[in-house]
């Protein structure tokens, strides 16, 4: 669940498991998700931009511009004001076929996570 400094209550929904291992780490003090990216699913990548500080979906054509990278492992709504969430992926396996913009270039820059196919 991500947090903002809307007040607000949803109901329990059964969510997909991305994680391959019951091994993960999770980035240390949470991540600000940048407003205005809208809703984004658990197993996103993402990226911390360099500018601000701020996490956002990773985008192969800026990886210039970022400093830190994980995969979201909850869904979190930052469609009008940033949103905080404390389940980011840095380090384990998780199942690639599950992932969300986790291109070429993301999967080199977090090398502490494996990506299993599972066939």
């Amino acid at each position: 669940m991500a947090y903002n400094l809307q007040t607000s209550q949803t109901s329990f929904k059964g969510g997909k498991n991305i994680l391959a291992s019951e091994h993960v780490q999770f980035v240390e003090a949470g991540a600000t998700l940048k407003g205005g990216q809208g809703v984004l699913q658990c197993g996103q990548a993402i990226a911390r931009a360099t500018a601000d500080g701020k996490w956002v979906k990773f985008v192969a054509a800026n990886v210039a511009n970022y400093d830190d990278f994980g995969i979201l492992n909850v869904d979190a709504d930052a469609s009008v004001h940033d949103a905080i969430v404390g389940e980011v992926i840095v380090r384990g396996s998780v199942y690639d076929a599950k992932l969300i913009g986790a291109a070429a270039e993301f999967k080199a820059k977090v090398p502490n996570i494996r990506f299993v196919k599972h066939i």
